[in-house]
């Protein structure tokens, strides 16, 4: 996958009102330390994986997304731990997000059937590859009915709704995604309902992997932090492989949500 200096990534939005919103814009020095916004300034990307019990590093200076990834490693006691943190260089405002801006960006992230043929760069193999065969909201946890993608006037402070997703390593599996909507932020949160399997063997048990990806406005910039939080299977092999798994998943979806940052704010 190509990625460009400064990678444009974005995740779900809340709306207030339809006129532009503005005073709340938060400031990258507020958010992490010196070391770090030095470094995404310069590079636009920092990403860190661990296969291990470490704790996270690179958690924005923000409340709720602090509290959502405490609670999920507590609840999984994961083995493997993956950060990124990027910056979206907005194309021509350098002001707060507008209603309209993320209006599109909302709805452009809940349409989850747009993951449908989505690609990875594999790095052993050092080729793209298909990641996600079918994508689909589905009617409930073993639903299998499927459902248009919601679209949101003034999407709500907190929702959720079951996917059904196939892809080419664990299969058929459901998911809950969960979406959080605040002023100047919104994050989205993916947990594994069913277990994945690699063959006969089950690598993620259900409830065993959360993502979580929270957006900040920064004026010019959106500060995009996503975190993969992992309990795998300890049969030797099988946690390289989820882990590989894993950010294979965050690259597509990072360079997915490039996309539709692009949509959202060229004009």
């Amino acid at each position: 996958m190509k990625i460009n200096i400064v990678p444009k990534i974005v995740c779900l939005a809340a709306i207030i009102g339809l006129l532009p919103v503005s005073g709340f814009a938060l400031s990258l020095e507020s958010l992490l330390p010196d070391h770090l916004v030095t470094q995404l300034l310069q590079s636009g990307a920092i990403n860190r994986e661990r296969f291990d019990q470490v704790g996270f590093t690179m958690i924005p200076r923000f409340d709720a997304l602090e509290k959502i990834i405490e609670a999920n490693r507590r609840t999984i006691d994961p083995n493997i731990t993956i950060e990124s943190l990027r910056l979206y260089k907005k194309p021509a405002s350098q002001e707060n997000w507008t209603a309209s801006e993320r209006m599109e960006l909302y709805n452009g992230i809940a349409a989850v059937s747009t993951l449908k043929g989505l690609e990875y760069y594999s790095r052993s193999r050092k080729a793209m590859r298909l990641l996600y065969e079918s994508s689909m909201v589905i009617d409930g946890p073993a639903g299998k009915t499927p459902l248009p993608d919601p679209v949101y006037r003034v999407p709500p402070a907190e929702v959720s709704f079951y996917v059904r997703q196939k892809d080419l390593t664990f299969g058929d599996n459901v998911f809950q995604f969960t979406y959080y909507a605040q002023e100047s932020s919104f994050i989205v949160v993916i947990e594994n309902i069913t277990n994945m399997t690699y063959g006969p063997i089950t690598v993620l048990g259900k409830n065993k992997l959360v993502s979580v990806v929270g957006v900040i406005d920064c004026g010019p910039y959106l500060l995009v932090y996503a975190a993969s939080i992992a309990k795998a299977s300890m049969l030797p092999g099988m946690k390289q492989r989820a882990g590989e798994s894993i950010l294979n998943r965050a690259d597509a979806l990072l360079g997915w949500f490039n996309r539709k940052a692009d949509r959202a704010f060229i004009h």
